[in-house]
């Protein structure tokens, strides 16, 4: 199932857990499994170029496998450098196995001889030195920290090497588990157990982070709604309760802002371009006015007091999250983002009156889809302000980081 998804992210370019999603509804599974498929297919996108380097040492030609073999070998170089429950013979008896679906390949012996050699590692897999090995710095931060070079060096220029090594730190971490209980049936029964966990990591009104992996034994039905606790931190750094109403949330996806809009009491109403994401989130909030709409082009049905723009970005912050985002996106992409982050601005600013807010977010570490953006839109519109900005602290142990700023138009 691992290898089924990763090659629908990698080489079909499916977001992963969507990709996830198909390979897992083929029929009953164990959860155990799913789960397993699932640390398997995210623990090797975050470690990926790490693990090719280690291949690498015992492999003359890697790119003489096919995409599915190399994945398969570096699936099971992750189960035995990474899963410690995980005994090193069955990871390379499986892939051994799994080498023999090519006819006429012969890669069984291969298989055997270089994953062995890789379970003989030990420590030494896990010391920067292996990695330094005839690398300039440049190379030894792209094996160590499993990131493409141009990502790294727009995090070193922007940021500084200090920041943006707690950020390459962060994207090798699974996200800390975010939840909102905004809605649920058991709502004050389960926030008074929870709350008293010794391993909470924060609380904001109806949200809780936990550390990664937390599971929870017989979760209540309907399922508690997962949400980033750090995209919480960033509305609530906005102080929505000071925003004018009605608040048009015009990029509300799955509705995960617009839950915390309602918590609070604010009246709003939501739209998005796609109808899937409508439909889960009239599912999740029925009580909602939702309507179709490209926040870029459309008029909503009334006027708000301020605008919520959840602005589609390159996800450069939520790589713990998203860990294929940083080997599918090119810098050429950012152009592209920034020109269509443009364009909703530009039809937010046309549809709010004087006096009404913009509040815009964003998932990125790119200052040009941050505060270069709101920069150069100030600066071609005398009328507007910056209210409120605020970013993620880059030693958040919530692995997940955030850009967030209101605009007034005066």
């Amino acid at each position: 199932m691992a290898l089924e998804a990763l090659f629908r992210c990698l080489m079909n370019k499916q977001d992963i857990q969507a990709a996830l999603d198909v390979a897992l509804s083929s029929g009953e599974i164990d959860p155990r499994d799913a789960g397993l498929a699932t640390e398997l297919s995210y623990g090797y996108l975050r470690h990926k170029k790490r693990i090719e380097y280690i291949l690498s040492r015992f492999l003359k030609d890697p790119g003489k496998l096919t995409p599915k073999m190399r994945f398969a070998m570096g699936v099971a170089a992750y189960e035995i450098l990474f899963l410690d429950k995980v005994p090193a013979y069955a990871s390379v008896d499986w892939a051994v196995e799994f080498s023999k679906s090519k006819p006429g390949a012969r890669l069984a012996g291969l298989f055997n001889a270089v994953l062995r050699r890789v379970s003989e590692l030990g420590e030494a897999a896990h010391d920067p030195d292996f990695f330094r090995k005839d690398a300039s710095l440049p190379e030894f931060l792209s094996r160590w920290y499993s990131c493409p070079q141009w990502l790294i060096d727009l995090w070193w220029r922007a940021y500084g090497e200090e920041d943006a090594t707690r950020y390459l730190d962060a994207q090798l971490k699974a996200p800390a588990l975010g939840f909102n209980l905004f809605g649920h049936p058991e709502a004050e029964d389960l926030y008074g157990v929870i709350a008293g966990w010794p391993e909470i990591i924060d609380i904001e009104g109806m949200s809780f982070a936990l550390p990664a992996g937390t599971s929870f034994e017989g979760e209540p039905e309907p399922p508690m709604a997962r949400q980033s606790f750090a995209a919480r931190q960033a509305i609530e750094a906005l102080d929505p309760e000071t925003w004018t109403g009605p608040i048009w949330d015009a990029c509300a996806g799955r509705g995960g802002k617009t839950r915390i809009l309602l918590e609070k009491g604010l009246p709003v109403f939501a739209s998005d371009p796609h109808r899937g994401r409508l439909a889960a989130l009239k599912r999740e909030l029925p009580d909602v006015e939702i309507f179709e709409a490209n926040a870029a082009t459309d008029t909503p049905p009334k006027k708000p007091g301020t605008i919520l723009l959840d602005l589609p970005c390159s996800g450069l912050g939520v790589l713990s999250r998203r860990p294929d985002t940083k080997w599918k996106r090119k810098p050429h992409d950012l152009a592209d983002l920034t020109k269509l982050q443009t364009e909703i601005l530009q039809n937010a600013y046309d549809h709010i009156l004087p006096g009404g807010i913009i509040a815009i977010i964003t998932c990125t570490l790119n200052p040009e889809e941050n505060h270069e953006l709101v920069g150069k839109f100030i600066a071609a519109h005398a009328n507007i302000s910056i209210k409120k900005e605020w970013t993620t602290p880059s030693n958040s142990p919530l692995n997940e980081f955030f850009y967030a700023t209101t605009l007034i138009k005066n």
